[in-house]
């Protein structure tokens, strides 16, 4: 029995359109989850005291933060990342900090492959707190890499040196060295 040409070339059509359809919904970008441990050295300006300071500038150096055996993303191990910002009004135990319009918050991703930045907003829980909430800083991901994705920290009390007696020394708190897990949640 011969099959006429055009039912032929008809399911020959229909199993080329579906194919396509099926690579659509295949590639479709599912969220990911991207961990990394972090450590970083955040500096004040002037320091932190018990007394409110009107304004204190933030800075990570030291030279930069690192974010370190990184997960979920295979084209990504390592990366640098370097941050400012400011808290009005704050004190040891009080206050929120986050970034300013002009700062710099800014990763460079140690990638294989695609983006290998990522700039983003920030706010972080008073210094008081944070070893004692579960998420202590945390923010969005406004350009590069995992845009439109947000991101938390957690800090690791045993790799952290939070000196906050130095609140009550002349001079008060003008550095602490954080560590802990990073983590990223790309949108779907």
């Amino acid at each position: 029995m011969r099959i006429p040409w055009r039912l032929t070339s008809v399911v020959t059509a229909a199993a080329l359109l579906g194919g396509l359809f099926l690579h659509n919904v295949s590639s479709a970008r599912a969220a990911q989850i991207i961990t990394c441990d972090h450590s970083w050295t955040m500096t004040f300006e002037p320091g932190l005291t018990i007394t409110p300071q009107p304004k204190v500038s933030v800075r990570v150096g030291n030279p930069d933060g690192t974010l370190s055996r990184c997960t979920g993303d295979p084209a990504i191990s390592a990366a640098t990342f370097v941050t400012e910002g400011a808290g009005s009004n704050v004190t040891c135990a009080a206050g929120i900090y986050g970034n300013e319009a002009g700062s710099t918050d800014h990763v460079v991703w140690n990638a294989t492959s695609g983006e290998t930045a990522m700039d983003y907003s920030w706010t972080m829980r008073p210094v008081g707190d944070l070893l004692s909430v579960s998420t202590p800083l945390s923010g969005g991901i406004t350009q590069g890499r995992y845009k439109g994705g947000t991101w938390t920290a957690t800090i690791d009390p045993t790799r952290s040196t939070i000196g906050l007696t130095d609140c009550m020394a002349p001079g008060g708190l003008k550095s602490m060295k954080i560590a802990g897990t990073l983590i990223i949640t790309t949108p779907g």
